[in-house]
């Protein structure tokens, strides 16, 4: 393979059914062990919640100011088969797993032996990068407060991990800190066939800013934290739209909302808990003039007001904007117009933070886990917020920072401990 890729190995149908049925059964146990900030590849966690982990790491007057950004090397193509195998005891289907580990791969009719990694495209793989990383926090000098009102909170001194499959951050006190806990995961990882990758992986101050799942983190001259949308993702997506466009020249206004529609919602979704309104504005400006240059070379001849009026309107009724692109040809009969949707469109919200241990396989927070896969979220009451009894209002408005009465309180994921 070139540099830069990597190998993707999609077992069979059967393979892939066994590897679920073993996922299934060894998933809530380590559930139960797996590390407060550890967020990839876990039910009921996500980039959301690394993001928000940050954030509440790194506000207000952090004192863990210097950044060890570090990416894993090729770490599914490089685990250790019998640290892996080792760190799985007596679990059933051990043996099983050691034989998908060891099936070797069939590429162009050609079979090679894997003597080392977890094939990608694997039901289990994720599962077993998590396990193989479990203990990295510990190893990093990570300790957490076991008793008291601050129970699951980071101890003071102490530096803070916050990981996301093979991608982690180090938040520490200073950069002598940094470099004892990069030093001590790079000798943590060794045994286990891991390395960091040294052009991806740099110690950088909070000031500079650095990128973590397509976000930037940085704390600017006013002392505020920003998390917003990273440049490079930024312009990646930038580029895919002007793509798309490219590839639509010839087809009419419905392929274009039904090809970039996804696209536009996506993206804005998962930034939507960042510092994204400019951001989304200046999309929608990019977006506009995109599609107004595909309308424009659509009817070469057609005079400007002629193409404006065919394809841009008011199609959005709750939306004063007259600039919003949409199929004419495709209204309904009550005169809906379909229409594309702009980034700007998507609310601001705070994610709401998974408590550090908190697992869905836990019968006591059966009813939390509810209550956060619902997609409408519930209405937030006096009854149900302890911020502000007798104050329906208020309630609402803090629900990004409280949590049901009638939910179990599980361990907190802690602030940081200063």
């Amino acid at each position: 393979m070139q540099e830069g890729q990597y190998e993707s190995s999609v077992p069979v149908l059967a393979d892939r059914c066994h590897q679920a049925r073993v996922r299934h059964a060894l998933e809530p146990e380590w559930e139960a062990r797996f590390e407060p900030r550890s967020y990839g590849f876990r039910p009921g966690r996500g980039c959301a919640d690394a993001i928000a982990a940050l954030f509440t790491t790194l506000k207000g007057k952090s004192k863990r100011v210097w950044i060890v950004d570090a990416d894993l090397s090729a770490a599914f193509d490089r685990i250790d088969h019998s640290r892996l195998l080792a760190a799985l005891g007596s679990f059933p289907a051990r043996n099983m797993i050691a034989g998908w580990l060891k099936a070797g791969v069939i590429e162009d009719g050609a079979f090679t032996s894997t003597e080392e990694g977890a094939p990608q495209g694997g039901v289990i793989s994720p599962l077993m990068m998590n396990v193989a990383l479990h203990g990295l926090e510990e190893a990093a000098g990570v300790r957490y407060q076991v008793s008291g009102r601050h129970a699951g909170d980071t101890r003071p001194g102490c530096p803070v991990v916050i990981r996301y499959a093979d991608d982690l951050v180090a938040c520490c006190h200073s950069r002598q800190q940094a470099e004892q806990v990069k030093a001590q995961l790079a000798a943590w990882l060794a045994p286990r066939g891991l390395a960091f990758n040294e052009d991806k992986t740099k110690i950088v101050h909070l000031t500079e800013g650095f990128d973590f799942l397509g976000f930037n983190v940085r704390r600017y001259r006013n002392g505020k934290l920003l998390i917003k949308p990273s440049s490079a993702a930024v312009k990646r997506l930038r580029n895919r739209l002007a793509a798309e466009m490219r590839a639509l020249r010839g087809s009419n206004a419905a392929a274009v909302i039904a090809a970039l529609t996804p696209i536009i919602r996506g993206w804005a979704a998962y930034y939507q808990g960042a510092v994204s309104s400019k951001i989304f504005g200046d999309l929608d400006d990019y977006m506009w003039k995109l599609t107004y240059r595909w309308a424009k070379r659509s009817h070469g001849g057609k005079p400007k007001r002629w193409v404006v009026y065919r394809y841009f309107g008011r199609f959005n009724k709750f939306r004063n904007d007259r600039w919003v692109f949409g199929n004419r040809a495709g209204a309904d009969k009550r005169g809906s117009v379909p229409h594309l949707i702009k980034f700007a469109w998507t609310p601001i919200v705070r994610h709401q933070l998974v408590p550090g241990t908190a697992s869905p396989d836990d019968p006591d927070l059966t009813g939390y886990w509810a209550t956060r896969r619902q997609r409408v979220k519930p209405r937030w009451t006096a009854t149900t917020c302890a911020c502000s009894p007798g104050r329906p209002g208020a309630a609402r408005s803090a629900a990004i920072r409280c949590s049901p009465l009638t939910s179990p309180n599980p361990q907190r994921s802690g602030n940081g401990g200063g």
